[in-house]
């Protein structure tokens, strides 16, 4: 129990400094506005911390990160703390608050609630996910965007290594907005696939490619793509 404290504390240290630093490097930005050109290459290192607080519930904090192709600034802070509530061993409820942070200059910020419905199971011996989350996101120039998002996922191990295969699809609808940059229907795809293994008992890596799909006002779509790489710790 006393380790688990301790690696707690240190990743929300860390947690703490990333911040801090990027609250810094919001500050420099440069004056020039920076549009978004289709085919842009991001590079984006996420956290995720697990504690489980009994037998049913859970605490988790999701943190995200989105440089530039060559890592020289910082455009995105993506900060997630939620908690979860197994109903069954393969059905589970969950709550939390997210905020987006962005660095382009002239961009709005947004946070607000989120509530997930996740299923969890095998099909053949391969692990399944499937996730339903609904977000209300409130921006900095007091307009609102509600929007729902459908995600599938499955992990293939390969052969007898300690390493598997993970795909996922990820469908991103908004409800209802009264942002005149965002329209009601479809709004974007996320599409995954990485290699990722067992670090220790308590760590997991994995590294992979995203293509993500934003339908644009005009209704073409702007590709960008994003260079994974993936920490989830478990604090038990």
């Amino acid at each position: 129990m006393t380790s688990s404290i301790v690696r707690f504390a240190a990743l929300i240290i860390v947690f703490c400094l990333v911040s801090t630093a990027a609250q810094a490097q919001r500050r420099q930005r440069q004056a020039a506005a920076t549009q978004l050109q289709n085919g842009q290459v991001w590079e984006s290192p996420a956290v995720a911390l697990e504690y489980r607080i009994d037998r049913n519930w859970s605490f988790h904090l999701d943190t995200q990160l989105r440089f530039d192709q060559n890592m020289s600034r910082l455009r995105t802070l993506q900060v997630r703390p939620g908690f979860e509530y197994a109903l069954s061993p393969n059905w589970a409820l969950a709550a939390g608050y997210v905020q987006f942070t962005r660095y382009l200059p002239g961009a709005r910020q947004s946070r607000g609630p989120f509530q997930d419905i996740l299923h969890r199971s095998r099909i053949e011996g391969l692990p399944i996910v499937a996730r339903w989350r609904w977000e209300e996101l409130f921006f900095d120039d007091s307009r609102l965007l509600v929007r729902t998002r459908a995600l599938a996922g499955v992990r293939i191990p390969l052969w007898r290594s300690p390493w598997e295969l993970a795909m996922s699809n990820e469908v991103f609808i908004n409800v209802g907005t009264d942002r005149p940059t965002r329209t009601a229907g479809f709004a974007q795809n996320h599409a995954y696939v990485g290699f990722g293994r067992q670090l220790s008992a308590w760590a997991k890596g994995s590294f992979g490619y995203e293509l993500d799909s934003i339908r644009r006002l005009n209704g073409s779509f702007l590709n960008e793509h994003n260079i994974k790489l993936n920490l989830a710790f478990s604090l038990n």
